[in-house]
């Protein structure tokens, strides 16, 4: 799913969700965003992230510390192409690429960005069945700082090789692109028809930027059966 705007946003999007430190509750806005000329500066990137981190979000906190790290050429070119609107089409354009990859990468910018994709899977095996999840994130890091995530999971229940039930799915991500907001849609699942019957889930990204520069929405699908993990896609 592609929103018309969608080639007009400002911002690095990165996709996705992994070891989440900042959640949209499904449906809800995250109020999130400033605009980009608020953290224009490193100083002000900075003071950005630690009020983030202020507020609960760990991550941030890592980010911090990473961006600061970094030398002053290094920070200024992270703050270019953190609001560089080629660095978002590009990323929307590469996440399509690999859909069911359970690892990829994708290195752009002469590989100062990279966009990642993955897959996960956990269990906690039972006498007869078992529960088990696998997730699919998409993010993107500049400078080997991670800058923003959506995750979608599905949660599930086997017997031998067969799906006999799904639970509640989730989605997560974390964002640390000053101009950009997310949220997303209700998480759906289901079992898929045989002879696939995968548990699914999805939900639907909506990014908007500051200032009216444009939003960016993609549908995020995640499957699993007793493998664990099978595929996934963000179009």
């Amino acid at each position: 799913m592609r929103s018309a705007t969608r080639r007009g946003v400002v911002a690095s999007l990165g996709l996705t969700l992994l070891g989440v430190t900042l959640a949209a509750a499904p449906g809800t806005a995250a109020a999130e965003s400033i605009s980009a000329s608020e953290a224009a500066s490193p100083a002000a990137y900075v003071a950005y992230l630690t009020e983030k981190a202020a507020a609960g979000d760990t991550g941030a906190q890592e980010a911090a510390n990473q961006f600061k790290e970094l030398p002053a050429e290094k920070q200024n070119r992270f703050l270019e192409l953190i609001n560089d609107p080629a660095t978002t089409k590009a990323l929307v354009e590469e996440a399509d690429k690999a859909p069911e990859a359970a690892t990829a990468r994708t290195t752009l910018a002469d590989g100062d960005v990279v966009i990642a994709r993955e897959g996960e899977t956990g269990v906690q095996a039972g006498a007869a069945y078992k529960d088990m999840w696998a997730s699919y994130s998409v993010y993107d890091t500049i400078f080997g700082i991670k800058v923003t995530k959506v995750t979608v999971r599905t949660n599930f229940q086997v017997k031998g090789k067969n799906t006999t039930k799904v639970y509640p799915g989730s989605a997560s991500h974390y964002n640390y692109v000053p101009a950009a907001s997310f949220d997303n849609s209700p998480v759906k699942e289901w079992i898929s028809s045989p002879p696939a019957d995968n548990a699914q889930s999805e939900t639907v990204w909506t990014a908007r930027w500051t200032g009216g520069l444009g939003s960016w929405s993609a549908r995020e699908r995640v499957w699993g059966d007793y493998r664990g993990f099978v595929g996934g896609y963000l179009k």
